[in-house]
């Protein structure tokens, strides 16, 4: 069972003890993100990231990308929705010197301003290799139509002005007001003395004390139905097609994510039968869940020709009224528990993994991921309850699609 300490100056650490296992994976995470960009200009949570790897007080950029190769460590950070984080997975004999780099690049980052100058052209240049990329910029524009209104409309990488906007007096506000004691978790699995490290913690974090000023949000959070197109030269159609979804908080995520697998979730799923093996109209067909603070949204993508995607869009529709009239079998249900199930055991064998679903699950419920309760759950859901589910999520009034390509 993975457990929780709390450091000195209030600071949890989430930590899995994985007995006889090699490598350990040690991160830090931060409860922000796009979500929390109202007040602040637009991809300053993904810029944040960047530049915690460009230097401190008594490291370079390079230095600290050095250090962590010569350990043989293995070094990255994401920005999500609502989360950002930096994690290292190494030898467990390193660990130590892990958390010197990792808690010297949180707290001592330096911003000088000709590493923000020369970093905004690489940000920049990240945003247009993903304008060149249809099957990835499709989920920019499915957000921007659907979740317009909301706190998830823009994109994480923000635009190439908003960007190139971004000062060094807005990364510190925001570095104050959002990495803060009581926005943040240190999370840590594999084989290690949770005491030793709890002691080398406090030393790194002593004089780390910040409160976190609290974000404004757009309180509603609405799904815009109806339909987007949006025409460029692509070798292909790619294109969303979206209904309701439910927030993290929601307790029916549980069945909603047996009828998302049920839908496209596998290459047994319905979706990928009918659509890829039957008719032969797509390579690429799935279905997700996105799952934030505020509320959700489902989405089924698909990648296929000029000719061929208003076909698969009234493909992917009937399905969906399907699921809305009928549910799903016994025997689909079953099978989605047995995936679920399967993939958190899976998942949970290796480190990396392990750490960040610790650290997801703290900051998104404030409470220690606990498998045994996740297992009763997936297994005490019955047909019944999916078929309310399904009347729920699948009404034809929360339909929408976004389209991309040359049309």
């Amino acid at each position: 069972m993975p457990k929780m300490k709390t450091i000195l100056n209030s600071i949890p650490v989430i930590y899995k003890k994985m007995e006889g296992l090699k490598s350990v994976s040690f991160g830090i995470y931060v409860k922000t993100g796009l979500r929390d960009e109202k007040n602040y200009k637009n991809g300053i949570s993904h810029f944040l990231e960047h530049m915690l790897f460009k230097g401190t007080k008594k490291r370079t950029a390079k230095d600290i990308s050095e250090e962590i190769d010569f350990l043989g460590g293995s070094m990255n950070a994401f920005t999500s929705a609502e989360t950002t984080g930096y994690y290292v997975t190494s030898l467990g004999e390193h660990l130590e010197n892990v958390i010197d780099v990792l808690s010297d690049m949180y707290i001592n980052s330096e911003f000088l301003d000709k590493e923000i100058d020369r970093e905004k052209g690489v940000i920049v240049e990240e945003i247009k290799m993903y304008e060149d990329i249809p099957e990835e910029k499709i989920f920019d524009y499915n957000s921007k139509f659907v979740l317009e209104g909301t706190n998830y409309e823009k994109t994480i990488l923000g635009t190439e002005e908003s960007v190139k906007s971004i000062t060094r007096d807005n990364l510190i506000e925001y570095w104050n007001d959002r990495y803060t004691n009581d926005n943040m978790v240190i999370a840590i699995a594999g084989d290690f003395n949770i005491d030793k490290i709890i002691l080398l913690l406090e030393e790194k974090f002593k004089d780390f004390h910040r409160k976190e000023k609290k974000g404004e949000y757009t309180k509603l959070f609405n799904i815009n139905s109806g339909r987007k197109e949006i025409t460029k030269t692509t070798n292909q159609v790619h294109l969303c097609v979206n209904t309701k979804g439910l927030s993290y908080h929601s307790e029916d995520r549980y069945k909603a994510n047996m009828i998302i697998n049920v839908l496209g979730g596998n290459m047994s799923s319905r979706l990928f039968q009918k659509i890829r093996e039957e008719e032969g109209l797509a390579y690429s067909i799935y279905s997700y869940n996105s799952s934030y603070t505020d509320g959700g949204l489902i989405t089924t993508y698909a990648g296929t020709t000029k000719k061929d995607f208003e076909k698969v869009i009234s493909l992917i529709k009937e399905e969906y009224k399907k699921i809305y009239d009928f549910g799903i079998t016994k025997e689909e249900l079953q099978k989605a528990k047995n995936q679920h199930l399967a993939s958190l055991v899976i998942s949970g064998e290796t480190t990396r993994a392990k750490m960040g679903t610790l650290a997801g699950n703290y900051l998104k419920k404030g409470k220690l991921f606990n498998i045994d309760e996740f297992t009763a759950i997936i297994k005490n859901i019955n047909i019944e309850d999916v078929l309310l589910c399904s009347k729920d999520l699948f009404n034809e009034k929360y339909y929408s699609e976004v389209i991309l390509g040359d049309i």
